[in-house]
């Protein structure tokens, strides 16, 4: 294909387009707090190389970033003890089936559904994270200032261990810094606290501590630490002021057993322990989404409570714990007596690394603004203050495309993307090139021409599984034909995902998907062996959620000269519950092991080393089909490639004049076509 090396070095953001339209693949109200490594923060906030829980309970770095202005209604989900979220009615959603006639459910078995189906009473899951870190200090970094002679120099580092994390509650709780100085305000009921807090600050950091008590004037006790070193840490780690209060990611990350010592400072300070829960107070939106993970991590089971402002009263968060179970392993954690309380059975749940929390309501509200989304590397997951939330594939694919454009420099002016119809018809209004969103099933026919007129562009078509081997497959066998130079990428997620689900012609026999009422009754087509027979000269298969591997084969699909297939398998959480990411990890299988293999790892070679060897030829194909037909695991990679002579070059050798300069560069209208017409008796 025409590859033009620009001036400049293009990076991957100069292929991303700023158009959006009004549709949106789920997406989500501005001020919709997402759980990150480093804490919440909104979801308009959030940048590409954030790390975001995923719904796996692990944290994946963020890709790409979407927001368009909405104007339509969207839906306002609550989920009883966490909190609630905004979003459109597309938008899946982990969630479990409350079952009928019962006032618990028995079975909780989660699946992606749309928002607009999520019903009061369903569960929706919230994933508790599982990443461990084993740090055994954090560095105490600061800029040594050269004439200061009263603060005192300070150790490099200090370890995690009981005394810094319990320390850290304590000033998270009650810490405040000023200047030169931080301090811890106690009430005077807490003595034991002032004692101890001295003792750490000079265990720790060489430090003495002053206490200033304050009994008389408002019931409470000051211990002072004057250093301008140890301020400046504490604000960078612990933020500054009361509402910005935040765990610091090390601490985050540390085992579960280790965050121990971190719960029982916090509480000492800012936890109250009543006769029927213990709670939590904060005004600091991130910290009170820390501390509901830091609870979840010790299997206690927390209840959000959210405070509106009120006239010189900030928002407020309460994180109480009210199940005896739950109360009393707090209570041993942060080491105060355990009371005798019923273990209440909630509806909510903890199940297989998930807390399935109920859906108190689910309205749907008017709304004119601008929405939010984003990818996840890895996952297409993120988790809100609410739950978890999935994207569609289709970015998957996206970021593997821009990815590839990136790697071979191609220019966004010699660039074209042609789309069908179907969620894939969209992706040419992210792309930054020439874009054109044609009919249902014919893309193939007006890329074609594009590609003819002018042969000095890049040309990319996309479509859908249903789109490209549906309503298109006339046209699909007869792109393979002419051998014109371009590459098709289809996104494979066997349904039709724009009209609800349906089977599309790539589902298999006897498969029912969510939205089915029957299994189906047809076979599947195998688009690879499709492919083979109708003449596509390069023939490879993808996975919409390993982007880097599948930018790989696109750049030689787009670098071949020829028909090039890419058949992209993908998830589609909203209406394929089959062929999921957890399928495809092969999570359901005793050894867990990937359902996928990459066919060069295997040793596998698809390209004909000499196109005129028509038995080579035979025998490559062959062994493509043969490998199509594998569906445990399903090979990826490139299953067949043949340098042969491409339409273009025929289309030369008839008009020689194309061979010169393309067709949309030439003054058609004053064409002399006797040599033309001389060529064709």
């Amino acid at each position: 294909m025409s590859i033009n090396a620009p001036a400049k070095a293009l990076t991957l953001k100069d292929y991303k387009s700023d158009l959006h339209n009004d549709w949106c693949p789920g997406c989500l109200a501005p001020d919709t707090r997402i759980m990150t490594r480093a804490g919440s923060k909104p979801v308009e906030q959030i940048e590409v190389g954030d790390r975001v829980l995923a719904h796996d309970g692990r944290y994946h770095r963020v890709t790409e970033l979407m927001s368009h202005q909405h104007d339509a209604p969207m839906h306002r989900l609550r989920v009883h003890g966490l909190g609630t979220i905004v979003l459109t009615p597309d938008h899946p959603v982990y969630a479990v089936r409350r079952q009928r006639h019962r006032k618990t459910n028995t079975d909780f078995t989660a699946e992606w559904l749309p928002a607009e189906s999520v019903s009061r009473g369903d569960y929706v899951g919230f994933p508790v994270p599982t990443e461990a870190s084993d740090q055994p200090s954090v560095s105490l970094w600061y800029a040594r200032k050269f004439k200061d002679t009263r603060s005192k120099p300070l150790p490099d580092s200090v370890a995690l261990d009981d005394r810094f994390l319990r320390l850290a509650g304590y000033y998270i709780s009650e810490g405040h810094a000023h200047h030169r100085e931080i301090g811890f305000t106690f009430s005077n009921l807490e003595k034991d606290l002032v004692q101890d807090t001295v003792r750490l600050v000079g265990d720790l950091f060489e430090l003495t501590a002053t206490i200033r008590d304050r009994t008389e004037h408002n019931n409470t006790i000051e211990v002072m630490v004057s250093s301008s070193y140890l301020t400046e840490i504490f604000e960078r780690m612990f933020g500054s002021g009361a509402v910005n209060k935040r765990v610091p990611e090390p601490l985050m990350q540390l085992d579960p057993h280790r965050q121990q010592s971190l719960l029982r400072g916090l509480w000492a300070g800012d936890g109250s322990w009543g006769r029927k829960k213990a709670t939590y107070r904060t005004i600091s939106p991130v910290l009170a989404n820390q501390v509901t993970v830091l609870l979840l991590r010790q299997g206690v089971l927390p209840n959000v409570h959210q405070q509106e402002a009120n006239g010189i009263h900030k928002k407020s968060y309460a994180i109480s714990v009210s199940n005896g179970a739950g109360y009393n392993k707090l209570a041993r954690i942060a080491e105060v007596p355990e009371r005798v309380l019923p273990r209440r059975r909630g509806p909510e749940r903890f199940v297989n690394g998930y807390i399935f929390m109920p859906v108190r309501r689910n309205e749907v509200i008017p709304y004119s603004g601008v929405v939010h989304n984003f990818e996840v590397e890895g996952a297409h997951s993120y988790v809100t203050e609410a739950g978890a939330l999935h994207n569609c594939g289709d970015f998957g694919i996206l970021t593997g495309i821009q990815m590839a454009l990136q790697q071979l420099q191609i220019e966004p002016d010699k660039l074209a993307v042609y789309s069908g119809i179907g969620c894939s018809g969209k992706t040419p209004h992210y792309i930054n090139g020439y874009g054109f969103h044609t009919l249902h099933g014919r893309v193939l026919t007006v890329a074609t021409g594009g590609r003819l007129v002018n042969t000095d562009l890049t040309v990319l078509a996309l479509g859908g599984d249903g789109d490209g081997y549906g309503i298109g497959a006339g046209y699909f066998v007869g792109a393979g034909r002419r051998n014109a130079d371009f590459a098709y990428i289809v996104h494979n997620n066997n349904v039709y995902g724009l009209t609800k689900g349906q089977a599309s012609p790539t589902l298999s026999k006897g498969k029912k998907t969510k939205s089915m009422p029957e299994q189906a009754i047809q076979d599947g087509i195998n688009p690879v062996a499709m492919a083979v027979a109708s003449g596509y000269t390069f023939i490879a298969r993808g996975y919409a959620l390993e982007p880097k591997y599948l930018a790989s084969i696109i750049v030689k699909a787009i670098q071949h000269k020829g028909s090039a297939l890419v058949d992209v398998l993908q998830t589609c959480p909203t209406y394929n519950d089959l062929y999921t990411k957890e399928w495809y990890d092969g999570a359901d299988l005793p050894e867990k092991r990937s359902r996928l293999y990459k066919l060069e790892e295997k040793g596998y070679d698809g390209k004909v080393q000499d196109p005129t060897d028509a038995q080579e030829i035979v025998a490559k194909k062959a062994a493509a089909v043969a490998r199509s037909y594998e569906t445990d695991p399903i090979p990826i990679g490139i299953y067949y490639q043949v340098e042969l002579p491409t339409y273009e070059d025929a289309v030369a050798q008839r008009i020689p004049a194309l061979a010169e300069k393309p067709l949309v560069d030439q003054d058609v209208f004053q064409r002399d076509v006797t040599p033309l017409l001389e060529a064709m008796r």
